[in-house]
This record gives C-alpha cells, structure tokens and sequence, in this order.
C-alpha cells in the first residue's frame, strides 16, 4: 500500500509593523511579536525610531541584538511610501535616498544577525516608474547586498532575460490582487522567478480584511508558495483592520494548523 503524501510545508509567517499599534514603541512591539508567537518580523522604516536616518551604528546593534535574544529572524523592512514619489522630480531624490537608507539598514540587520535575516525592502513603485529609476533602485540595492520587492500590479515588464536573483524584484500582496480582481495564487505561481517578498492579507473586494475572511483561497495560494519554490518568511500584513492583535493570533495558528482555512 503506498504510502500518504506528506502536506507540503507552508513558509514560516512573519508580522508586518507597518500599519500594527501605531504610535507604540518599535521595541515594545518586537516584545509583542514575540509574545504572540512569531519568530520573524518585517520592520517598518517609516515608524519613528525604526527610521535609518535615526538609528546610529550602536542603535543598530542594540536592535539586531534584541532580535537574537529573542529569537526572532528579520524578514525585511517595509517602505510604503506613495509611489508617486518616485516619479515625482520634486521628490524623487529623496525616495530615492529613504529607499537606499532602508536596503542598508536591512543589509546591516542581516549582517548582524547571520543566517536568520533577509535584506529585503517591500515598497511600491508606480505604474510609469522611469527607468532612470529603476536602474537607480537596482544599483542601491546590489551595492548593500540587498534586494527590493516592488508590490504595484501588475508587475513591471521583464526586460530581457529574467533574472532571479535581480536585486529589483516582485512582491506578492494578496489583498491588492483580490481588489484587481486577480487570482494571487496564480500570479505567485506565474511569476514564481521573480518573486523577492510576499505576504498574507486578504479583500472582500472592496477593502482589506483579516486572512480567511475575504476572497483569499489561502490554501490554494500556500501551495503555490510551496510548489513555486518560493523562499523566506510570508510577511502577515494587518494595515487598516482592527483588533490586531487578535487576528494575528489567529492567523499565526491557523497558518501552521490549516484546517479552518482549508
């Protein structure tokens, strides 16, 4: 009698900051993370004191230091400023600069903490990004050793050859798929070489909510994941939905014990 297919691995979830308890301390909530449950997070670099411009050399240590004691992994540093930014030629240097700050900073966290950090900053670039900028983006990143996941959709075009280890890459935002009315499981499965960062999040249709209650077929979408070879943490993303803290309780169990979302 053969023998039963073993499930597939699910990644392991990691709990995005931005967007989660504004105005607590970036350090309280590292606690909060880890209290929860979670093993990994995603930084936010535009809450106040996780910012690069504000952290020194020692302030950088004492953050990856925390990291370890607890045992938590940093799975990349969100950067969600408007897209417009970086078309904007008022503001385009200074997008520019906060998203070279930000791929630093998560190439410093990965070198302090080897082996359980991933260089990656999540942002979103508009539409008709110029290729200046792009190219721009693309040089900050490899220069720091780090890679950036550009979330807007549909994802810009490959020029030439695919490249999977191209330091400019896609995000997968199931929330912001489901509201284009695209399938996220087939997108992640389509553009599994591309593909640098995703995340848990879920739509009715209309706005964000909590993972499993909207239009998300999150199995389905965990096995393309799985089967697309897809590495590093699933960044869970709870902007704009309340009772937080709950829910990413209940996600975090459910993501490692499927039953109620299969």
């Amino acid at each position: 009698m053969p023998a039963a297919a073993q499930p597939l691995l699910r990644p392991p979830l990691a709990l995005s900051f931005a967007g989660y308890a504004d105005g607590a301390d970036p350090r309280a909530l590292i606690d909060r993370a880890h209290d929860l449950g979670f093993r990994a997070v995603a930084l936010d670099a535009t809450r106040p004191g996780l910012r690069p411009r504000e952290l020194d050399r020692s302030a950088r240590r004492e953050l990856a230091a925390l990291l370890r004691r607890l045992e938590l992994r940093c799975a990349g540093l969100d950067l969600w400023i408007p897209p417009a930014h970086f078309s904007d030629p008022a503001r385009t240097d200074r997008a520019l600069d906060a998203a070279g700050a930000a791929c630093a900073l998560a190439a410093e966290l990965a070198a302090l903490a080897p082996g359980s950090a991933r260089a990656v900053v999540s942002l979103t670039l508009p539409e008709e990004c110029p290729p200046p900028v792009r190219r721009d983006l693309e040089d900050r990143a490899a220069r720091v050793g780090a890679r950036i996941a550009d979330h807007a959709w549909p994802p810009a075009a490959n020029e030439g050859a695919p490249d999977p280890n191209a330091p400019l890459g896609v995000g997968i935002d199931p929330a912001v798929l489901l509201l284009r009315k695209q399938d996220p499981a087939a997108a992640a499965s389509q553009h599994a070489h591309r593909i640098v960062s995703t995340r848990l999040s879920d739509s009715d249709g209309a706005v964000r909510v909590a993972p499993g209650k909207g239009g998300l077929d999150v199995a389905g979408y965990a096995v393309a994941l799985a089967t697309g070879g897809i590495g590093g943490d699933v960044v869970l993303d709870l902007r704009g939905l309340r009772g937080q803290d709950e829910i990413a309780r209940d996600a975090l169990d459910a993501w490692a014990n499927p039953g109620p979302w299969e």
